[in-house]
């Protein structure tokens, strides 16, 4: 068996045949390399380098008679190797810019346009793991009494975004209290988060016993409630973009798809991962955990408020998806997308 080490000829080769199958989705024989791309080369000379990208693991042929497609492999050496990524136009960085704007300073507002820009540029499924409370940096903090049991949080970020929670409480806390507490704990943010709060009341707390005693243990409570059990919410947009794709027409696979999507702590799982990495990650086929997402392909990136991270976006597509131009498309978006929290200009 060789080693993965490609001659320059043979990555041409693959390549021309990855960007002919993205493109037709169907698979690609010799003479059309030949006819179409490497005139100078003959038929039998790319059969024969086929063979060898085949004996490899970089691709694979469905039938005797037919063509060549990419494997998992194929792609993976693609993407990490030939790859190029090419710059979005000023029109479409404009497009998404418009797009993910919150018109009312409303977080889900955000995750909402950025899942329905993705998926009206790329034609594929998006993805977005929401901004979580723990791990954004906050300006103001605000708690309304709504009754008895239940208080609305209301927290607007460094950004100016607002994020909004509702929280069950133990017992009574009246409005000017809870004003006390918002107008407190307020005084202590500001570019921090609220794990970050949290470690310098208890370390007040330990320092000094004073008339803020009972104050500081409150708005402590409150901030545990706050980040605790907070659920990860993924939206998730265009998934009849994928049914259009010809390799799911089989129904079998189809259910196994939206399975996927229905099931939306799978999604997290592989969008957890992508948090805790640095830039762009793209999962092909069979590297993803869930056994239902081993016919697509996931392009991600985390984004940030400010040096935190706090959410993740992505496209999900056929294995056969445009990687090149997907990957520019959620690399812009990331970047924008946390200019905006950030609250820089985008």
């Amino acid at each position: 068996m060789r080693t993965h080490e490609l001659t320059p000829r043979e990555c041409q080769i693959l390549k021309v045949i990855i960007h002919d199958y993205i493109t037709s989705g169907e698979p690609v024989g010799s003479r059309s390399v030949a006819r179409r791309h490497l005139g100078h080369l003959s038929s039998a000379t790319i059969r024969n380098v086929m063979a060898d990208l085949e004996e490899i693991g970089y691709l694979s042929q469905p039938h005797a008679s037919a063509g060549r497609i990419p494997t998992d492999s194929g792609y993976r050496f693609y993407v990490d190797s030939l790859m190029q990524r090419p710059k979005l136009s000023r029109v479409e960085e404009s497009r998404i810019e418009q797009g993910i704007r919150p018109s009312h300073g409303e977080a889900e507002e955000l995750v909402q346009g950025v899942s329905r820009i993705l998926s009206d540029l790329s034609r594929y499924a998006s993805v977005v793991l929401a901004p979580k409370f723990a791990q954004n940096t906050w300006r103001r903090i605000n708690f309304v009494h709504l009754n008895r049991e239940r208080i609305l949080v209301v927290l607007m970020a460094d950004s100016g975004l607002v994020q909004q929670k509702v929280i069950a409480i133990d017992e009574l806390i009246e409005q000017p209290e809870l004003d006390r507490i918002s107008n407190y704990l307020s005084s202590i943010l500001g570019g921090v988060t609220l794990h970050e709060v949290r470690k310098r009341i208890i370390a007040r707390m330990a320092e000094e016993r004073d008339e803020f005693d009972r104050l500081m243990q409150r708005a402590l409570e409150l901030s545990n409630k706050t980040i605790e059990g907070e659920e990860e919410h993924v939206y998730i947009g265009g998934t009849a973009n994928i049914a259009h794709q010809p390799e799911f027409a089989d129904v079998k696979k189809m259910k196994n798809i939206f399975a996927a999507f229905e099931e939306k702590s799978k999604l997290v799982k592989i969008l957890d991962y992508c948090l805790t990495q640095e830039g762009l990650r793209i999962v092909i086929g069979r590297e993803s955990e869930v056994r239902e997402m081993r016919e697509l392909s996931l392009i991600a990136a985390p984004y940030k408020s400010g040096d935190h991270t706090v959410g993740v976006l992505g496209i999900v597509g056929p294995k056969r998806i445009a990687y090149d131009r997907m990957a520019a498309l959620v690399d812009c978006t990331a970047r924008l997308v946390s200019k905006l929290l950030t609250g820089a200009d985008v």
